[in-house]
């Protein structure tokens, strides 16, 4: 295959519209017949482009409000401590809550402190009774909630007994921390390191219990810093920095490839540049729920582009996932859609404008008047010009994109978790079948997509290079 260089090869730059016209029912075939339902596309132009994208072959995992306008949802961040404690951090929380729900919006909470002890269990049931309330009062129900705990914070076994006042189906995501990743070598580390897991392979096994393991969230620009990520985006399973604005975007490889994985390059490339010209136009239109969102929005213009179906490529092309040459040839794919991706968000700034939040980055701005000042300010604009994009992160990948769909997951697949290091963000979905695996194998699939994720923002510091 010749993707590590098409994005940029003069043959690519001669596709002729002959060519993508004979090809097009082909493509509209592979693209659009899918299972995907959509949810709503609200309407006037921001419908209009929704619709757009499924016909590029992507869909939009957007949703729409009570007065039927698309939106995404709204992810809370509370302290369980404060809640357990203070009757107003109670009752703020089920307002917050409440107002989310009242206007049909899905809500994601993220539960910080106390850390686990004797008031852990206590603490965290104060957070989930009054979310119940909320539930109760606007008439949700558990689809409409998801709750996110650390993992040196609350237990998966007190999350999910917890949980069960939620009604018992509302999904839990466990942050990971690198303790559980990384016992120390004291006897108590090494215990609750085995505790953990097991409690963690006990809930999966009941279900609706999500291990979330990518901290930082980095961006496409290497003048712009890495973030924290201790949230989760509802409708999305995006595991996101507190506060932030993400558009959602999902588009499944193997839709455009036939039933040998032959895919078709132009009509790929096609839909992922039309899809970020189609997410830039989106967010200047849709209806971001709170003031913190519209600001982020504004200021870094952020897109989730989830890539999928790497699995059922090489399921198709009938090779081992567990050699090497498999996962070269598709980290040499997602390098080539990274590029296609890239690429067009800078295009789109050159003819508009950069993000916001590199002029905000710009050192120069705390310097005094003077010739430094002037000196850097230079070297900043030349970085910028080299530099800029028009979207502070791009692509999404979660770990079971590399299990193939519909079918038990495959072990051996998990080899390909190398492919983890594209992305900007993780996303964890729920699981597919674990039924042929062990909890052996269910720590090491977990560990190793950790670290896997947590290299990707070693490169990435403010200003690099200058």
């Amino acid at each position: 295959m010749r993707l590590a260089t098409i994005a940029k090869s003069q043959q690519a730059a001669q596709i002729s519209e002959r060519r993508l016209t004979k090809e097009m029912p082909t493509i509209l075939q592979m693209a659009v017949n899918s299972d995907h339902v959509p949810k709503g596309v609200g309407p006037g132009h921001a419908g209009q482009l929704c619709r757009e994208l499924e016909f590029a072959g992507a869909e939009s995992l957007l949703t729409l409000d009570s007065d039927s306008a698309l939106t995404t949802g709204v992810a809370l961040v509370t302290d369980a401590g404060a809640v357990h404690t203070s009757g107003g951090a109670g009752t703020r929380l089920r307002q917050q809550a409440s107002d989310t729900l009242a206007r049909g919006l899905p809500l994601s909470v993220s539960v910080c402190g106390p850390r686990e002890g004797t008031d852990a269990h206590a603490a965290f049931s104060g957070v989930c009774d009054q979310l119940r309330f909320a539930m109760d009062a606007t008439c949700a129900s558990w689809r409409d909630i998801e709750v996110v705990v650390d993992a040196d914070t609350v237990t998966p076994q007190t999350a999910l007994a917890a949980r069960r006042k939620l009604g018992g189906a509302v999904p839990v995501y466990v942050l990971a921390d690198k303790a559980m990743m990384q016992p120390g070598d004291s006897q108590t580390e090494r215990a609750a390191h085995e505790q953990f897991w097991s409690q963690l392979w006990l809930a999966r096994a009941q279900g609706r219990v999500r291990t979330a393991l990518a901290s930082v969230a980095v961006p496409q620009c290497s003048l712009l810093s890495a973030e924290p990520a201790m949230c989760i985006q509802p409708l999305t399973a995006v595991q996101v920095p507190a506060g932030t604005a993400w558009l959602p975007l999902r588009l499944d490889v193997a839709r455009f490839a036939d039933d040998s994985g032959v895919l078709c390059e132009p009509a790929i490339e096609n839909a992922l540049r039309r899809c970020v010209e189609i997410g830039d136009a989106l967010h200047d239109l849709i209806r971001w729920p709170t003031a913190q969102l519209r600001h982020d929005a504004w200021l870094n213009r952020r897109l989730a582009f989830e890539l999928t179906g790497f699995g059922d490529l090489v399921t198709r092309r009938n090779q081992d996932p567990q050699r090497f040459a498999t996962l070269r040839e598709l980290c040499e794919l997602l390098r080539w859609m990274q590029g296609i991706l890239h690429g067009q968000s800078r295009a789109i700034a050159q003819r508009t404008e950069y993000l916001p939040a590199i002029a905000e980055s710009d050192p120069s701005r705390e310097f005094p008047s003077g010739q430094v000042r002037n000196d850097w300010r230079s070297l900043w604009v030349e970085a910028v010009k080299a530099a800029a994009v028009r979207h502070r992160n791009l692509l999404v990948l979660s770990p079971w994109s590399i299990f193939p769909e519909h079918q038990p997951a495959d072990f051996r697949y998990s080899d390909l978790l190398p492919l983890l290091a594209f992305a900007d963000a993780g996303a964890f979905p729920s699981t597919p079948s674990l039924a042929q695996w062990d909890i052996s194998e269910f720590t090491s699939f977990h560990k190793r997509a950790w670290a896997v994720l947590q290299q990707r923002s070693a490169a990435y510091q403010i200003a690099e290079g200058l």
